[in-house]
This record gives structure tokens, C-alpha cells and sequence, in this order.
């Protein structure tokens, strides 16, 4: 993980609103960026990028990544779960910028 998504990820740093929940194992996490890879299709903006899973929302299947490469860092990403890429915009995705707090306080269901 880059040190800069540990560190506006950091507990004492930027707590995350209800529901997002922090991926700390490395299980889930390698689990979402594996998914992601299997969705993201050519003309995506995140295809051939790197990513890590840093958290997901306890009430759907969207996740925020760390972005390589993304002018603002973060990417919310609703995952679709299917096992062959997806045609753009899906897996939709939304990138976000600091204070991620506010843009994830923003997530409605």
C-alpha cells in the first residue's frame, strides 16, 4: 500500500462514516483487487492500473481502492461480481478526493 492511502486511512487520522468498514486482512483485500481485475475491461479508466482495497461499505458491494496512477488517489468501485470483464462504465467508479470522509459520508443505499 502506498504510504499515502495508509496514511489518510489511519484510525487517529480519518475515521470512516457507518457503513464503511476498513479492509485491514490480507485475504478480503487480495479477494476485491482480484475481483476488480476480473471486471475491468479495456477502455475503463482503471484497467492496467494498480489498485489495493482499502475499504468497503458493510451494505453493498462497493468498495474504495487506492489508485495508481489516478489523479486524485481513491476509487469508489460498485462491484458486480461477474467473472468476465464488464462493458464501461461497469464496474461503475467514481473517484474521490480527500477528505475521503465527506465523499464516503455522501454514499447513499
Amino acid at each position: 500500500m502506498e504510504p499515502s492511502h495508509d496514511h489518510l486511512l489511519d484510525g487517529e487520522a480519518l475515521p470512516l462514516p457507518e457503513p464503511w468498514i476498513r479492509i485491514l486482512d490480507s485475504e478480503p483485500r487480495n479477494t476485491l483487487e482480484a475481483q476488480l481485475k476480473v471486471e475491468v475491461g479495456e477502455g475503463h479508466p482503471l484497467f492496467g492500473k494498480s489498485v489495493t482495497a482499502l475499504a468497503r461499505c458493510g451494505r453493498c458491494d462497493e468498495v474504495l481502492f487506492g489508485t495508481e496512477g489516478a489523479s486524485t488517489g481513491f476509487a469508489q468501485v460498485h462491484l458486480t461480481w461477474r467473472s468476465a470483464p464488464d462493458t464501461p462504465p461497469w464496474p461503475w467508479t467514481e473517484f474521490l478526493s480527500p477528505p475521503l470522509f465527506d465523499s464516503l459520508a455522501d454514499h447513499a443505499h
